[in-house]
């Protein structure tokens, strides 16, 4: 499961630097506005993040990690309730 938090806590990271690349910007900007004060993009940071997850569950099966893919997939099955929260509060909090 551990590794499941750094993979999304990771593509999180990912996403801001590309975010950044993308639009002129910095990760410091894409933290502090995008992340932390709007909540119209909760839900899109967090499935981008998780998705990370995704793909490491998958490089994982291929390997016959199975302990592992487990954690992956343990996390997220409990962050997904949340993206379907996120997306249904629709920007209120």
């Amino acid at each position: 499961m551990l590794a499941g938090i750094v993979g999304t806590a990771l593509g999180g990271v990912m996403l801001g630097f590309w975010w950044a690349w993308a639009n002129g910007s910095s990760f410091s900007y894409f933290y502090h506005e995008i992340v932390r004060s709007s909540l119209l993009y909760r839900d899109s940071i967090l499935t981008a993040s998780t998705l990370f997850n995704v793909v490491l569950f998958w490089g994982a099966n291929r390997l016959g990690w199975e302990r592992f893919a487990q954690g992956l997939l343990a996390v997220i099955l409990v962050t997904v309730p949340f993206i379907v929260y996120f997306q249904s509060s629709a920007g209120t909090w």
